[in-house]
């Protein structure tokens, strides 16, 4: 008895020790996880940590010498290109692996090895938009140039010499807790990050609901409420600009029909609006200080770790401060001793879809000019956790890759095949454009590195130290017929096809305007005179507030751009509210005239406490779909934007509309403002003050709701400057002063750690939420610094 009691012990220790070392389908193995000395454990942080290390890394060519001052920032100093971009590797690497290993795992559709079959349709979606393809091609190009070719090798060997040394114990917290274990890292991988960019600032092209509305509506309402120019835009290339002769003559629209037809009834998908950057630059003219000014605040998706990564290089030619990008080498938005720089998108539209006629009975061919054509077949094999492996056949045609059919859904239902032809697919070497950035000197050299940035197009915004400004909308386009990928286009007909493109030198900029500064904020790139036709997914309501603030400004100082940055005034409200309050009927007792006596006394700021504000974003959401919910089944995320209903409301008020929405003005404010008073009453019961309502959050890339922060006490919303949405928001704001001194400030909403359980995973937070900001250290360039904001030393040589 004794014996076989021993026996079913010994077999239940064995497999207690087998379940805990091992995993279990999706969860990780729990014993190693727990392990005091190598698990979880293991990756707290004591507060007191010492960064400062001798490493020995016979990589390097030369020693290489990184101070660490008291928020974490390194300030790398390095003797040649190659040692330069390994350190920068190896410290991307050490403080944020596990988030450069998710990001570029998310670019290339491999989410599924790691968690399983719930990612299968975001990770084949990722393959069918050609995602591997586009780094390919692009690699192939980053690769062709020695500059780029040592930047990607040297930041590769960085990467994988810290990986090298890992242990169990040492993995970030997220590979315990999600069971599996970090990859070396390729140069394929620094590609996929940049593609991985470049779809989330060009991935919602309005082809396809664009094509739904033609079918819903006639031309003369579809002009109405979706003009391509909004009337009284402010453009970002400013009104007065004169531009070139065009070097190309802009094609005419062939004379066959370009454009498949299609049921009401294939089209359900939606949009999201409000997102987007802000940038601008002063003269000195303009300033207090004389010195030209230049800020920059993309708006981009809140997360944990941190987008950004901050740092400053130094090498032989290049003494450059900055936003990085965990994955790639550089820095993308920053400022070195000559030149400052900031990106907004630009969102001229750079992808088009085409309707592909298959050939029946013939699943290799399709339709082309009236003969059959074979498609390039790509085989993309999605691995999946716990799960059999998927083999996706992706069809290439010679606009791009069948992205959406019978097999795989468009968003909302469309099972049309449906190519997609990208810029981004195209062999560019945007790495480049940043590798001659860094390394400006002045105007003329900074417009030469950036003419190598493709896709995705941006409006960049230039400063230097001899008080000049500038504006690019820069990107790869092509020369349009017009009206050209407007709509989804015929497949079948290769005169859609896209045509020549535009010189890269053609593309509109500014020079030091004379209103005396430069700005965008995602609105129309230009007015009517620019010679080339564009179409694109533009806003208007910040860029004509930045625009108002910065022409009244006369002797700007920092802090009116901290100010400006944080703007939480709201044009939509100002110029909507008082006609809703005008027609709305005096009729309302109690707390509802309460209210309403409120907002007639509110000065339209979305501050982080306004009640009113509240009451305001409620009320305009209710009146905004009353007015558009009958408009032909249109999709609530395809209804006219914000600011054109705006405008449309305005005419209505003072002369006879077309709309019959807005005939009976009274009846629709009653009718929206009692919806508002429902929602309101419910809002109540948790606080109406707007942050509590809007709920900014900054969630871990995980989700887990241990590593994020939510209900961030922060104003403003995407009709604002100060943009902060629900999980969407100012990435990284920095405000650069150009003088004999380089003045410099920025903050982004997190911390220099990718560590939960460190003290700098989210230190900057506070700040960023507060609307305050760190002052840069920007070191001069040599080998000897003796600053009292440096905390730590480490030293590699070989």
């Amino acid at each position: 008895m004794r014996i076989a009691l021993a026996i079913i012990v010994l077999i239940a220790t064995c497999g207690l020790v087998y379940l805990l070392d091992n995993p279990i389908g999706d969860l990780p193995a729990i014993g190693r996880l727990l392990d005091p000395v190598n698990g979880c454990w293991a990756s707290a942080e004591p507060t007191n940590k010492n960064f400062a290390a001798d490493l020995k890394l016979p990589q390097l060519k030369q020693p290489v010498t990184v101070w660490m001052d008291e928020r974490l920032v390194p300030h790398v100093h390095a003797d040649n290109d190659h040692d330069i971009y390994f350190m920068e590797g190896y410290l991307h690497a050490t403080f944020r692996l596990w988030q450069m290993d998710m990001e570029t795992r998310a670019a290339a559709g491999r989410i599924c090895e790691v968690v399983g079959k719930k990612a299968f349709d975001y990770d084949r979606e990722q393959r069918r938009k050609g995602m591997v393809y586009a780094a390919e091609n692009s690699l192939k190009a980053m690769e062709a140039d020695p500059r780029t070719k040592v930047m990607m090798d040297a930041y590769s060997e960085g990467i994988n010499a810290y990986i090298a040394q890992l242990k169990y114990r040492d993995y970030p917290l997220e590979y315990k807790l999600m069971g599996f274990a970090p990859e070396p890292w390729t140069n394929i991988k620094s590609a996929l990050l940049l593609k991985y960019m470049a779809d989330d600032l060009t991935g919602s092209p309005n082809d396809i609901p664009l094509t739904y509305l033609r079918e819903t509506m006639s031309a003369e309402m579809l002009e109405l409420l979706y003009p391509e120019r909004l009337a009284g835009s402010s453009p970002v290339i400013p009104v007065g600009t004169t531009f070139e002769k065009p070097s190309l003559t802009v094609p005419k629209a062939p004379a066959d029909t370009m454009y498949p037809r299609f049921k009401r009834e294939d089209f359900t998908e939606e949009r999201e609006d409000g997102i987007g950057s802000n940038n601008w630059a002063l003269s000195g003219s303009k300033t207090q200080s004389g010195a030209a000014i230049l800020c920059n605040d993309p708006h981009l998706g809140l997360h944990l770790p941190s987008l950004w990564y901050e740092v400053q290089l130094q090498a032989p030619g290049m003494n450059v401060y900055g936003a990085s990008l965990p994955g790639a080498p550089g820095v993308i938005i920053g400022f070195n001793d000559s030149v400052s720089w900031g990106f907004t998108n630009n969102y001229r539209d750079v992808k088009d879809y085409y309707l592909i006629k298959k050939v029946d009975g013939d699943g290799g061919k399709y339709w082309l000019d009236g003969k059959q054509v074979s498609y390039q077949q790509r085989l993309e094999t999605i691995v999946i956790k716990n799960d059999l492996t998927f083999v996706d056949t992706v069809k290439y045609t010679i606009y791009g890759p069948i992205t959406y059919d019978q097999q795989f859904e468009a968003e909302g239902g469309l099972e049309k095949p449906l190519a997609m032809c990208w810029m981004a697919h195209k062999g560019t070497n945007e790495l480049l454009a940043v590798y001659m950035m860094n390394r400006a000197t002045s105007y003329d050299t900074w417009v030469d590195g950036i003419l190598n940035f493709q896709c995705p197009g941006q409006n960049m915004a230039f400063a230097d130290r001899k008080g000049n400004v500038a504006l690019w909308g820069q990107g790869q386009f092509v020369n349009k017929w017009q009206g050209q990928g407007k709509y989804i286009m015929d497949g079948s007909k290769s005169s859609t096809k896209w045509g020549e493109l535009i010189p890269m030198r053609e593309n509109p900029h500014v020079l030091n305007p004379a209103q005396g500064f430069i700005a965008s904020a995602n609105q129309c790139v230009t007015d009517a005179t620019y010679p080339y036709w564009y179409d694109g997914d533009f806003v208007e309501l910040r860029a004509w507030r930045v625009n108002q603030v910065l022409t009244g400004m006369q002797k700007a100082s920092i802090n009116d751009m901290f100010a400006l940055q944080n703007d939480t005034y709201s044009i939509l409200a100002a110029n909507t509210l008082p006609i809703m309050l005008k027609n709305l009927p005096d009729d309302f007792k109690g707390y509802e005239k309460t209210y309403i006596d409120n907002l007639k006394k509110w000065n339209y700021q979305l501050a982080v406490d306004s009640k009113e504000g509240t009451i305001f974003q409620i009320w305009w959401y209710c009146l905004y779909n009353k007015i558009w919910e009958g408009i032909g089944n249109v999709p609530s995320q395809f209804y006219p934007l914000p600011e054109r209903t705006m405008q449309l409301l305005a005419q209505a008020d003072t002369s006879k509309t077309k709309l019959p929405q807005l005939e009976h003005l009274n009846v629709l404010m009653k009718l929206s403002f009692k919806q508002a008073m429902d929602s309101v009453a419910k809002a109540e019961k948790h606080g109406l003050e707007w942050y509590k309502v809007k709920n900014t959050s900054v969630k871990h890339l995980t989700n887990l709701p241990a590593f994020s922060y939510d209900q961030l006490k922060i104003g403003g919303w995407g009709n604002t400057v100060n943009a902060a949405k629900g999980n969407h928001g100012p990435s990284w704001r920095m405000v650069v002063q150009m003088g004999k001194e380089i003045e410099a400030y920025g903050v982004y909403p997190g911390g220099q750690s990718g560590n939960p359980g460190s003290k700098y995973y989210a230190d900057f937070l506070p700040f960023w939420t507060e609307g305050k900001y760190n002052k840069l250290l920007f070191l001069p360039n040599g080998p000897k610094q003796n600053d009292s904001h440096l905390k730590y030393t480490l030293t590699a040589h070989q």
